[in-house]
C-alpha cells in the first residue's frame, strides 16, 4: 500500500481532527451483553483502524473485515430468532457498511488505495456507529430483552455524570 498523502518521512498519515475515533465508554452499553461486547470490540478494531500505519493498515482492515462478518452474522439469526421487525432495515444498513469495508480492503490489498483512504474509512465507521448503535442496535437490544426476559434492559453505568448527554431529560430534572 502507498501512502497517497505522500508524506516525505514515512509517517502515517493523519486525518484533519483525527482524535483517535471512538473511545469505549459505559455510555455505548445498550443492556444487552453479547451486544455490548461486539461493540466494544468493533470500537477497538476501528480504533486500530483509525492508528494504523502504512505498514499495518491491511491487517488492521481485515480485523474489522472479520469483526463485522462475525457482528453482523450473529445480530441477523438474533433478529431471525426474535422476528426483529425492523430487522430488513437493519440487515440493509449492515450490508452497506461492509460492502464499504470489503471494498476498501480489497483496493488496499492491491495497492489502489492509499493510507489516507484507509483513515477516511476508519473516520466514517466512527461518524456512522454512534447513530446505529443508539437507534437500530438500542431497538434491537430492547427486542431481545422484551422477548427473553418479558422486559427492557436495565443499564448500569459507570460516572454517569460523564455522559449526561446521554441520560433522559427527566432523569436529569431530579
Amino acid at each position: 500500500m502507498t501512502d497517497r498523502q505522500g508524506s516525505p518521512d514515512g509517517a502515517p498519515a493523519k486525518m484533519a481532527g483525527d482524535d483517535g475515533g471512538l473511545t469505549w465508554s459505559d455510555a455505548m452499553l445498550l443492556g444487552h451483553g453479547p451486544i455490548d461486547a461486539a461493540h466494544e470490540e468493533f470500537v477497538e478494531v476501528v480504533t486500530a483502524l483509525a492508528h494504523s500505519t502504512q505498514h499495518t493498515a491491511l491487517d488492521c482492515l481485515r480485523a474489522v473485515e472479520k469483526h463485522l462478518l462475525s457482528h453482523f452474522e450473529v445480530e441477523r439469526q438474533w433478529m431471525e430468532k426474535t422476528d426483529f421487525p425492523a430487522a430488513d432495515c437493519h440487515l440493509d444498513e449492515h450490508q452497506r457498511v461492509l460492502d464499504a469495508v470489503q471494498k476498501v480492503t480489497t483496493l488496499a490489498a492491491s495497492a489502489a488505495v492509499g493510507l489516507s483512504d484507509v483513515k477516511r474509512l476508519a473516520k466514517a465507521l466512527s461518524d456512522w456507529f454512534p447513530g446505529h448503535a443508539d437507534y437500530m442496535d438500542s431497538a434491537l437490544s430492547a427486542w431481545i430483552n422484551k422477548k427473553t426476559h418479558g422486559g427492557a434492559p436495565v443499564v448500569l453505568r459507570r460516572d454517569l455524570a460523564i455522559h449526561e448527554s446521554r441520560v433522559p431529560e427527566e432523569a436529569q430534572a431530579v
